[in-house]
């Protein structure tokens, strides 16, 4: 998700633009979506002048606030989860369960490193490629 701090609209996913105002993040568009850099008069790659408007500048004050803000809430977030795990703990129904789970963990790591070598490199090549696949 990205913000535009030219219209101030949110953006689902990772756009090279804004739907709502059409500025550029930070970069200079052409007509083909070559990135340019913000200063840049024209594209780089197809040599077009028409290059989009990037939206403008943050200041730095407001990235590190920003920074911060994201740090603090993750924090509080950690520290409620960790209180929350810990109550959670304390009952006897909850310990039986999590012994239960550990061991079926333990198990499952058992069977894995009794797998042969060339498989657990095939399964592992299927999750990178998978995961490749859904990155572009």
């Amino acid at each position: 998700m990205k913000f535009c701090y030219s219209c101030g609209h949110a953006t689902t996913g990772d756009p090279l633009f804004c739907v709502w105002c059409g500025r550029s993040y930070d970069v200079k568009l052409c007509r083909r979506h070559h990135v340019n850099p913000r200063y840049a008069e024209a594209c780089s790659q197809c040599g077009s002048r028409e290059l989009s408007t990037p939206q403008p500048k943050v200041s730095l004050w407001w990235k590190v606030l920003g920074f911060l803000l994201r740090m603090l809430s993750g924090i509080l977030l950690v520290l409620i989860s960790l209180a929350v795990a810990l109550e959670l703990l304390r009952s006897p129904a909850v310990q039986d369960s999590l012994i239960a789970l550990v061991l079926l963990v333990a198990v499952l790591w058992a069977l894995w490193a009794m797998l042969p070598e060339w498989f657990r490199k095939f399964v592992h090549w299927l999750l990178e490629r998978r995961i490749r696949r859904h990155e572009r």
